[in-house]
């Protein structure tokens, strides 16, 4: 028997044993809608959050240790804006729990922890929102991200994206002020395995975790690159992976997915039920809140993933549309740690990528990474290389210590009136004590900031005033 007809023999085997226990599945309960327009047809409830209100938003809060303490004048100018809000918005990138009483463990190659006191921390900061959804969400597992809620709930900092099932991380966390509610919805698309949560299914149960945007990419190219790989395809073609069709013009080859286009790019499509999911609860938060801020957590660029591109994905800016469509009042992007640009949707800011905050988030290491080695060309482990200063070899990128600080002001009517720039030096230097620490930048580190976030922000029609080293929009 050749070694083709032995593994048909042992496919149509494998299948056929899997047929029954296929059949023997108990009945599904009825799926919720796969149709993102079912939550668009109808127009958004408007925004009813009296006035004057102050609006803050953080980028990521990657840092371990309490800082809001801290001597440093320089920090504490940075925090007197941050406490200033009426309502004041992060993303906690980093779990946090006391590790030497902390039962669960750890997965992944690097896991970023912070005190338990980080709680407490984000309200000395004048945090009053946080969202949990991120790539960092089950480093420790979900009873990390579990205890990290916990913590900051316990501090009093409401939190949204996160949860003991999924139907809890995708509904909105909602803080009551004195002038109105603001409901708080987060998500992720850039997430590891097992991060997202699940709902009760049949016989299955739930499982906590994050509130999960799962994304297909598409490499787009043209029809003579779709020809290569379609010859390469079809050389290392085997039974379980058969050769592409000769006119087919999409491909799927070494877990990547190839579609033929009239230029070369990536394009991104969104899972159907998470899309629909994510309107649906922005549907549901404006019935209980004044003002909805939806967030999402995205590493996605136009040209890769992390790959310092200041522009959003294709994804990205249809999400941020569909949302404000169905009634959010401000959409923040995050996760590339990198500014992207800034869009006014019918009169609502949309930040695709705001930048961190703080990058000094501590990095804890497993066994199983410190101690993996493989062999150099010479049979033997490599001499070990120099130790680097920084998280990554050869530092981190220069765009990830430019920040900024978005402050949008609701007149005494409650219509958003104008969205002001606060730009951030995060301390690009090896001096530890400065490094990745929030400074207001000086007047030429600002203005090339800014003139960046012009640059950025431009495709979307946005035009950002420069007054001395604050950024001002003016909303429609």
């Amino acid at each position: 028997m050749t070694r083709t007809h032995l593994l048909a023999g042992l496919l149509a085997t494998s299948l056929l044993y899997a047929a029954p226990v296929l059949a023997q599945q108990p009945e599904q309960a009825p799926r919720p809608s796969n149709e993102p327009q079912d939550f668009l047809r109808e127009p958004a409830e408007p925004i009813s959050i009296r006035g004057p209100f102050k609006l803050v938003l953080l980028g990521e809060q990657l840092y371990s240790h309490p800082l809001a303490d801290s001597p440093d004048p320089e920090l504490q100018k940075v925090f007197a804006l941050t406490r200033s809000g009426d309502v004041t918005i992060a993303n906690r990138e980093g779990l946090i729990f006391d590790l030497a009483t902390f039962t669960g463990q750890g997965y992944g190659s690097g896991m970023l922890w912070g005190e338990a006191s980080l709680g407490q921390d984000a309200m000395d900061l004048g945090i009053d929102m946080m969202t949990l959804a991120n790539n960092h969400a089950n480093d420790w597992g979900w009873e990390g991200l579990l205890e990290t809620q916990r913590l900051l709930n316990e501090a009093g900092v409401v939190t949204a994206g996160g949860g003991r099932t999924l139907a809890e991380a995708r509904r909105a966390g909602v803080f009551d002020t004195p002038r109105g509610k603001v409901a708080l919805i987060g998500t992720a698309s850039s997430f590891r395995a097992n991060a997202n949560a699940n709902d009760p299914f049949a016989d299955v149960p739930g499982r906590p975790g994050i509130s999960p945007l799962r994304l297909r990419k598409i490499n787009l190219v043209t029809a003579d690159q779709l020809d290569r790989i379609r010859t390469l395809a079809t050389q290392l073609a085997s039974p379980l992976k058969p050769a592409p069709a000769a006119d087919a013009e999409e491909i799927t080859f070494g877990e990547e997915i190839y579609r033929l286009a009239d230029q070369a790019g990536l394009t991104y499509e969104m899972d159907l039920y998470d899309h629909a999911g994510l309107l649906k609860a922005v549907r549901d938060a404006k019935q209980e809140a004044d003002l909805v801020v939806f967030t999402i957590h995205a590493h996605e660029s136009p040209t890769g993933f992390d790959d310092d591109n200041p522009y959003p994905p294709d994804f990205l800016v249809t999400l941020a549309h569909n949302t404000i469509d169905a009634g959010a009042d401000v959409f923040l992007g995050h996760g590339q740690h990198g500014m992207r640009g800034i869009e006014i949707y019918k009169g609502k800011p949309v930040f695709y990528g705001i930048g961190a905050f703080f990058i000094r988030g501590e990095i804890k290491a497993l066994q199983e990474t410190a101690l993996r080695v493989f062999p150099d060309a010479t049979g033997h482990a490599p001499p070990p290389p120099p130790v680097e200063r920084s998280v990554r070899p050869g530092g981190n990128p220069s765009s990830w210590y430019d920040g900024v600080v978005g402050v949008t002001e609701y007149d005494a009517e409650g219509k958003a009136a104008v969205l002001k720039l606060y730009p951030l030096d995060l301390g690009n230097t090896y001096d530890r004590a400065r490094r990745g620490m929030p400074y207001f930048a000086d007047e030429e580190n600002a203005r090339r900031i800014l003139t960046n976030l012009q640059t950025y922000s431009a495709p979307f029609g946005t035009t950002i005033e420069i007054d001395g080293s604050v950024g001002i929009i003016h909303l429609p």
